[in-house]
Parts: C-alpha cells; sequence; structure tokens
C-alpha cells in the first residue's frame, strides 16, 4: 500500500545520537548553500548558523548581539529533501559551532518544530528514515498513513505544546528497580544526544538517585555553553498511559548540575525536570503527530541496540576543534585521569596512527574496547608531547 499523496521520505544520518537531515539554503546574497541540520524537536523555530545568517543577508554583518537571537530577514527558501519552504520566519541565529566540535560534522543549524508542525514526522532511527506523512483533516484516531508507518503495537502518548512549540510530557521514573514512581516532566528533545536530567529536580523528586551507577567528571556542550555533567542509569523510563506504556531499563542519561535549567523554564513558564532524548527514544519508531499533539512510540520497530562497549574505555571525552582533537573532559578515576591526562590536551594519535582531520566520532570509537584491552595515547599539552599506553576499563 502507498504513502499517501503528499509523503516526504529523507534520509539522516545518525551521528552518535543527533540527527543530521542535508538541507539547501537559498538567498540572492550567495549561492545556494547545503549542509547538515541536527533536527530538534527541542527547538521552536529554524535557526541558522550566525556567520552563514550574515552571509545570506539574514542580518546586517555589522551587527551585534547575543549568540540567540531573530534575524532581520526571512530565509527565501529552505529545502529538506523533496520538501520547499518559503519565506521561512522567523528564523534564529545560533553558534553551530558547538555541534560542529561534537559531530565533527559543518552542521549549519537546527530544524525546528514550526518547519514541520504541519506534518506527522515519523522517526526510523534503525533505518535512518524520516518519513513527513502529511497531517490530513480527517477525525480517524490515526493521521493518514499511521497504520503503514507503525505497527498494531504503537502506543499514544498524549503531550502538551508550550512556548515556542516545545514538546512537554510526562514521564515516569524508577529511583530503584521495581521501586516507587516518580513523575517527571520532560521536554522530547531530538536533538539531545542522550537524555537530560537536572539534578535539582533529581534532589527534589528521586533522592535515590545518586545510588545509581555512575561516570562522573564529564562535559555536556549546549547552546548556551558547556555544562558539567556526569552520566548515570536510570532503572527504568517509562512513557504513556498507566495501564500500557511503554519502558526501558537502565536508561544513559546525562544528570547536569547547576542552573541550566533557568533559562528553560524561563521559556515555557513553569518547571521543567529535562529532556528525553536519543537514548530513551532510540529503541522506539517514533511518530509526531503535532496537530492532535499526540506522540506514537512503537516498541517493535526501529530499535538501535545499545553498544556494548559504549562505556569501555580509558575515559576521555573528545571534541574536534580547527582540525585538531581535544580532550573535552576526563572521567574521574579513570585510567585517564590515573595517566595525567587533562581537559584541553590534543589527541595526536592513537596506537600510532595520527588523528588529526579524522572523524571525532570514528577516533571516539577506537578507544573503546574489550576490559583490560589497551590503547596508546599520544597527547600534546603545549611544547610538550608525550604517550601514554592505558587500558580500556568499564566505566560503569
Amino acid at each position: 500500500m502507498p504513502w499517501p499523496e503528499g509523503t516526504q521520505t529523507i534520509a539522516f544520518e545518525d551521528v552518535a545520537g543527533a540527527i543530521l537531515v542535508g538541507a539547501t539554503l537559498s538567498s540572492p546574497a550567495i549561492p545556494d548553500t547545503s549542509g547538515p541540520m541536527l533536527l530538534d524537536t527541542g527547538a521552536g523555530y529554524l535557526a541558522v548558523d550566525a556567520d552563514l545568517s550574515s552571509r545570506l543577508g539574514l542580518v546586517d554583518a555589522a551587527a551585534a548581539g547575543p549568540v540567540v537571537d531573530v534575524t532581520t530577514r526571512p530565509l527565501p527558501r529552505l529545502q529538506l529533501g523533496g520538501l520547499q519552504i518559503d519565506q521561512v520566519t522567523p528564523v534564529l541565529t545560533v553558534d553551530a559551532g558547538i555541534i560542529r566540535r561534537v559531530t565533527g560534522r559543518p552542521v549549519i543549524g537546527l530544524i525546528g518544530q514550526a518547519i514541520l508542525r504541519d506534518r506527522v514526522v515519523v522517526l526510523d532511527y534503525a533505518a535512518e528514515t524520516m518519513v513527513l506523512l502529511p497531517a490530513g483533516a480527517d477525525s480517524s484516531p490515526g493521521p493518514p498513513g499511521i497504520g503503514l508507518a507503525l505497527s498494531a503495537d504503537a502506543v499514544a502518548v498524549p503531550f502538551r505544546m508550550v512556548a515556542d512549540g516545545k514538546i512537554l510530557l510526562r514521564v515516569r521514573a524508577d529511583a530503584e528497580p521495581g521501586g516507587r514512581q516518580s513523575e517527571l516532566s520532560l521536554i522530547l528533545d531530538t536533538g539531545a544526544t542522550k537524555t537530560v536530567l537536572f539534578s535539582r529536580a533529581l534532589d527534589r523528586r528521586l533522592p535515590g538517585w545518586r545510588s545509581w551507577p555512575a561516570v562522573r567528571g564529564l562535559g555536556a556542550p549546549t547552546l548556551t555553553g558547556d555544562a558539567s555533567a556526569e552520566m548515570v542509569r536510570v532503572p527504568r523510563i517509562g512513557v504513556g498511559p498507566a495501564g500500557r506504556p511503554v519502558t526501558r531499563s537502565w536508561v544513559d542519561a546525562a544528570v547536569l548540575g547547576g542552573d541550566p535549567h533557568r533559562q528553560l523554564e524561563e521559556a515555557i513558564g513553569e518547571p521543567v525536570d529535562g529532556l528525553l532524548g536519543y537514548s530513551f527514544l532510540k529503541h522506539f519508531r517514533v511518530a509526531l503527530d503535532y496537530r492532535r499533539r499526540t506522540l506514537w512510540l512503537d516498541p517493535t520497530q526501529g530499535d538501535v541496540p545499545d553498544r556494548r562497549e559504549e562505556y569501555c574505555h580509558p575515559g576521555i571525552q573528545l571534541e574536534s576543534v580547527g582540525g585538531t582533537l581535544r580532550v573535552m573532559a576526563v572521567a574521574v578515576g579513570s585510567p585517564a585521569a590515573r595517566s595525567g591526562v587533562q581537559t584541553g590536551d590534543e589527541l595526536v594519535a592513537v596506537d600510532g596512527i595520527p588523528v588529526a582531520g579524522r572523524d571525532v566520532i570514528e577516533v571516539s570509537r577506537s578507544l573503546e574496547g574489550d576490559p583490560g584491552s589497551r590503547v596508546v595515547l599520544r597527547l600534546r599539552r603545549g611544547s610538550r608531547e608525550w604517550s601514554r599506553r592505558v587500558a580500556r576499563t568499564p566505566l560503569f
């Protein structure tokens, strides 16, 4: 059975949880500019890298302002696959360099919900495909084509839209396996590579969280700056109706301390406890029906298994900076920390193979491996260069 008329199917690249979609931005000021954009349901509108916004003529080159701002002129044309949108407004300016640092891809901006809200967005993480279904105007329980995209096991989860179109969900979490559940208010965010929880919310709602398996001393780049983080495993997260929720056990989540929640809460006008991101969503085929305010989660399709050795490595986070790979953070108590590796060190080579110009995700994966196996890191700090042979160790 064919898709409904008007359906668009667009391939995306899954870069360690960042969903990148090829896009073309057109303006009389410069020729068409093509590049990957981050699919981000946590963002309200289209957002374009600040420097590119200037070259496209969306803002005055001489204007100086905050990192996130609204352009003075609309974008003449946006092309996503076969979908063309003219005179896009509003458009925000952002520092997309933050996304480029962690993905190693030439990301030019973000695709927020306003671009896709007249469609039903179906994400198949396993197939790395996004299907845009016409929302239709019928009154049936599901939108046109939803039966083709999802199985009978898909669960409908109602949501609220707040502020600039952020999707707010009520999510249940357990402090311990089989223990008392607490309800959290999370924003659905396809731009978050991990589920994110705010420590002050966990202290209030799930005080037992500090006994969860954790990796401390990590970093979490955000559009408003870098935040300190620790990676935890949540015993269980459940979404959906009480009688038929979809659940996942031991979900990876980044816990952010300090006050990164404040700007978000000011924007939406109510408390929020975190973001429901890729580490949960990747186990489902996901469908977003904006018109009906319904999220569909299909547990029998689209699953991306957890990587067995994701957390078995020397304990460093890498970022791409100007063609070099640098240490963004060092896990507390890790082999790398015990060997004297520090934040800001440049990684020169892994097992004798130079890393300059290589993909940051590829190099990060090369550090993973069997427990007890060893890897030789060549590092540079200022004028000093040295090597360390360090063990791969399970961090959880």
